[in-house]
């Protein structure tokens, strides 16, 4: 039968599946299990999501018969770069005219778990010149003051600014705390000079913009 290494660079690597990929990884298996059934172990305990995966720590991973903490870190490691390499090429699209656009640059956020501000900051032709996660709070809420929104703002020649905040519950909704960080944030723009375009709100089950619903 035919490893998972030699159909690897036979027909790509495109063509293993989850576990072989993550028998990759792990390299060896152990006592009366070979790598690729420890691999499927590991996708097991994790209800066969990579996402779960992902979001559980070492040592989660290092339990499991087979893992231990060495190789836990090498798949928490290839993981990450995974993540990192799709959050860039998210990032690409220099340009924001819309909060679909904003949703889809910061789809990342709805694989969090805690809630985590993320701010946007735009040229006057809306062209992105920096983004930048500023606070990360709990499950349930983030402490959000305009003086850390604006301290990443004003190092640029920013003409305005987005802000992004994700709800770990899977709803966009926003809260009456949501409300009033958007009239405080707007308010401390005009006297920073610094436009707060749009506060979108994202979720697994979609995105809320203020400015499009007309509530800035």
């Amino acid at each position: 039968m035919e490893k998972p290494r030699e159909r690897a660079i036979n027909y790509g690597i495109k063509s293993l599946s989850n576990a072989e990929l993550i028998s990759i990884l792990l390299r060896t298996g152990r006592k009366g299990k070979n790598v690729v059934e420890v691999s499927k172990s590991v996708l097991k305990k994790f209800g066969n999501s990579l996402l779960e995966m992902q979001r559980a720590g070492v040592g989660d991973l290092s339990e499991i018969k087979g893992v231990g903490t060495a190789k836990a870190l090498t798949i928490q490691a290839a993981l990450e770069i995974g993540y990192r390499m799709w959050n860039e090429s998210l990032r690409e699209k220099k340009t924001i005219k819309s909060a679909e656009d904003v949703y889809n640059l910061c789809e990342d956020m709805t694989l969090l778990n805690v809630e985590t501000v993320r701010v946007i900051v735009l040229d006057s032709q809306l062209g992105m010149i920096a983004i930048r996660d500023i606070t990360v709070g709990i499950a349930t809420a983030s402490l959000i003051h305009p003086r850390e929104i604006f301290s990443v703002a004003v190092r640029y020649p920013a003409s305005g600014i987005v802000l992004v905040h994700n709800h770990p519950s899977g709803s966009p909704k926003p809260s009456g705390d949501d409300f009033e960080v958007t009239k405080r944030v707007k308010e401390a723009g005009k006297i920073m000079g610094i436009k707060l375009l749009d506060h979108v709100i994202v979720a697994s089950n979609g995105y809320y913009s203020f400015a499009q619903e007309e509530k800035m």
